[in-house]
């Protein structure tokens, strides 16, 4: 019903508002032939066109993050086809085609800020809200590719990678500042500048700040006792974020470096935790830094180097119950420092050549967990390691409109005993400038992480050493085909053959926290993709996407898995208001039922948002209005596996919420 009321306002609103003129520099207002021209760094490092790219790629660029109003990466990620996020009232999580692992982290998805790997090296996690390193200001594209990385990217990109391109300081062009207000007491700050310079240097510096009260009472009626304050965590859902991010870029070089710092306090007395204890929170503090260079050696070969430098800092504060309140003080540390070199080339007549070396050195990976008072020791753990990656790419123009590309990678990775070898293979067909159609395979790997491999059980010391690497193979067949009036069509058939996944055991003998090992869980997920996109020279824009995605698990009976939803769509919808002077833009996002960790299953769920924005009301200033969740439905996600991590089968979200923002340019 809500889906039949939002098509019916879009086309009342696309039979009465007048055209605009076209903006070639507005990405959103490009013409499908210029879109196509947008080279792809995530894809291949090759900087291809989405439409000989060896993947079935999804971009999102600086202009839908405004006219949508996306807050956070993880709401612009769950805009796109394919994806969906979930959130556990502390971490945001997300799935691919259906495939989402239970409080990963997000280990199976490789994000990366303009090439440079951000998952952590403790528990390989890849952070997407407030929690994440950019303010969503400074992102010009955020780029999707589904499957296996393999011989690019390797471990890490096992569901699909993530490349978040950052915005040059010439693009924001001046000092800006912008405020937000928001539902549940919620303020956020900025402040940047950028510019391009007289001698050619390019920079950009910004800062912000976010904090919110979250829901003041919060009711969980697991816990609806006198007891427990009769189910109601009280001010338990606050948040605050605070970020550093730089970049400056001068002939061949580019300096970056970012820091975030984000509090949460946690309301759902997750891992056996008080209720509405307020000594509940997490920390979470990532940083970076690299520098890279760029050179074109000659015209037809480049070489790129890079060097980086990065850290992470984990604590929470938990108090639990062991006859009497005992507070419990959890934290992990992690830096590690590295460099790759790239060389491209189309020296041979025909081939488009990549040869690639990684390396990574883990030089602290810790673990760190104990009872304040009475004092004692659960887990203390510390190692360190090296990762070396070489890769190959090779692009073969069988004909004037077939491209074979086959790669192929070798990973050593300091926590898996054997050599890793995994390739990549596509056949791109190009018959009319207007039509692509692919066939492709890649495999791939996912080695345990810290957590999985070091962590103690149930106080016995013993850590899971024998644990092994995760695998999966991916068959993917892409048509694609665009018309020179702006309409675009995507219709993808996967199939993704997953084995080995590590799981923490639950066993009577183990206790409530078991070892993780690679129980034999094996897991099918077949499914069609189908997205129609069109976008008009007057600034409007349509998009329509489906999922269906059958997962399930071999080992039981090939039953559908938990926590995979069989349909996703997303529709969107954009449209000038009053000669221009304002845009409108429209997001209906419908995720399907999931069976629960515990039993039953979380409703399917759809979410309208609506975002008004306009930057003419005055030189410099653009000021927007959101309303996310419109029929205040309150979203169900998933709560944990059992007990003994989040209690909470099924977890409601907020409701309506609104926000206000205003931008000024100097």
């Amino acid at each position: 019903m809500r889906s039949l009321i939002v098509t019916v306002i879009l086309i009342a609103l696309s039979s009465q508002v007048e055209a605009d003129n076209f903006n070639a520099e507005d990405l959103t207002n490009l013409s499908i032939e210029q879109l196509l021209n947008v080279d792809v760094i995530s894809a291949s490092r090759l900087g291809q066109k989405t439409s000989r790219a060896p993947s079935s790629v999804s971009v999102l660029t600086a202009a839908d993050i405004r006219t949508f109003g996306w807050r956070t990466l993880s709401e612009a990620l769950n805009a796109m086809r394919g994806l969906f996020t979930a959130n556990d009232r502390n971490y945001s999580y997300l799935g691919v085609r259906g495939f989402i692992h239970p409080n990963d982290y997000n280990s199976r998805v490789l994000f990366m800020i303009d090439g440079q790997r951000m998952n952590e090296n403790i528990f390989d996690g890849g952070y997407m809200a407030q929690e994440f390193m950019l303010d969503m200001d400074l992102v010009e594209r955020i780029e999707f590719m589904p499957g296996s990385g393999s011989s690019i990217y390797g471990a890490n990109a096992f569901s699909g990678l993530i490349n978040i391109v950052t915005k040059t300081g010439k693009a924001v062009n001046g000092a800006q500042l912008a405020g937000e207000v928001g539902s549940f007491d919620t303020y956020k700050g900025r402040a940047s500048y950028g510019k391009k310079l007289a001698n050619g240097a390019d920079i950009l510096f910004s800062a912000s700040h976010y904090d919110s009260d979250g829901v003041t009472n919060l009711y969980f009626p697991e816990f609806d006792k006198p007891s427990t304050n009769n189910g109601i965590a009280h001010n338990m859902d606050a948040e605050r974020a605070d970020r550093l991010f730089g970049r400056i870029q001068f002939e061949e070089f580019t300096l970056m470096g970012g820091f975030v710092d984000r509090f949460k306090r946690v309301p759902t007395a997750s891992f056996e935790g008080i209720f509405n204890d307020p000594d509940f929170y997490t920390v979470d503090r990532q940083f970076f830094g690299n520098l890279k260079y760029n050179k074109a050696l000659t015209d037809k070969t480049s070489l790129q180097l890079k060097g980086f430098s990065q850290g992470y800092e984990y604590s929470a504060d938990q108090a639990y119950d062991n006859n009497g309140r005992v507070l419990n003080h959890d934290m992990a540390s992690g830096r590690w420092w590295g460099g790759d070199a790239q060389l491209t080339s189309t020296f041979f007549d025909k081939h488009r050549l990549m040869l690639g070396l990684e390396y990574q050195y883990d030089w602290r990976q810790r673990m760190f967990n104990y009872d304040i008072n009475p004092y004692a020791v659960y887990q203390d753990s510390n190692r360190s390691g090296h990762r070396v990656e070489l890769y190959a790419q090779d692009d073969i123009q069988v004909l004037d409109d077939v491209i074979f590309s086959v790669g192929m990678r070798l990973d050593y990775h300091h926590m898996l005993k054997n050599l890793q070898l995994n390739p990549r293979l596509g056949l791109i067909w190009n018959p009319l400038e207007s039509a692509s159609f692919k066939l492709l395979y890649a495999s791939t790997f996912r080695a345990p992480n810290v957590w999985e491999r070091d962590y103690n059980y149930s106080g016995s010391n013993t850590a899971n050493p024998n644990n092994n690497e995760e695998r999966i193979k991916s068959y993917e067949s892409i048509v694609e085909w665009h018309s020179t009036t702006g309409l675009k069509l995507i219709g993808d058939f996967f199939y993704n053959d997953i084995s080995q996944l590590l799981e923490q055991y639950c066993d009577p003998d183990y206790g409530a926290y078991g070892p993780f090992m690679n129980i034999g869980h094996h897991y099918h997920a077949i499914g069609v993709e189908f997205e129609a996109e069109q976008r008009w020279d007057s600034g409007r824009f349509f998009k329509a996407s489906h999922t269906y995605s059958r997962l399930t698990d071999v080992h039981e009976s090939n039953i559908w898995a938990h926590a995979s939803p069989q349909n996703i769509f997303k529709l969107h919808y954009a449209e000038p208001l009053f000669n221009n002077f304002a845009k409108l833009g429209v997001e209906n996002i419908y995720i399907g039922e999931r069976k629960a960790l515990q039993g039953g299953t979380a409703d399917a769920y759809d979410l309208v948002n609506l975002n008004l924005s306009s930057d003419r009301i005055m030189r410099g200033l653009v000021v927007s209005f959101g309303v996310y969740d419109l029929f205040d439905t309150r979203a169900q996600m998933l709560g944990g596996t059992g007990p003994a991590d989040i209690t909470q089968n099924i977890l409601p979200m907020n409701g309506r919420e609104f926000r206000l923002k205003l931008q000024v340019t100097f």
